[in-house]
């Protein structure tokens, strides 16, 4: 019997299409504004750390880079994946023990003795058969 799962439901891109009363141009999804957060507020406090001014173009210095990394960082890359579900996958390989055992031993049991591994003992027994 098969029962219906919904686990892939989990994975519809949830999208913003506006702000209060600001009416976005374009459907943002979460995981690109949690992605720009991410990204713009350490690029933000490394350009105050190297001293540049905000009065320098900012909108180009502040917005642009963090916007080129949101928007390659959430593009599928490889198999349908986006970098990190990507990176993700590659460190759960890594991870992963080489060979499944499954609850068999790993190695063939040690052997007793020379003899025994030279020599097979077969049993059986034979009867009369009776003619037709």
């Amino acid at each position: 019997m098969d029962l219906p799962t919904y686990t892939n439901i989990w994975r519809i891109e949830k999208r913003l299409y506006k702000l209060y009363d600001l009416r976005l141009p374009m459907p943002l999804p979460i995981v690109w504004i949690g992605v720009f957060v991410g990204v713009a507020v350490p690029w933000s406090l490394l350009l105050a750390l190297l001293g540049l001014p905000f009065d320098a173009p900012w909108h180009v210095v502040y917005i642009v880079p963090p916007g080129v990394v949101t928007w390659l960082s959430t593009r599928p890359v490889i198999e349908s994946k986006r970098l990190t579900e990507l990176l993700q996958s590659q460190a759960r390989y890594i991870g992963e023990p080489r060979t499944w055992c499954r609850m068999a031993p790993v190695a063939a049991p040690a052997i007793r003795s020379a003899q025994a591994a030279t020599s097979a003992r077969y049993s059986g027994r034979a009867g009369k058969t009776q003619p037709l």
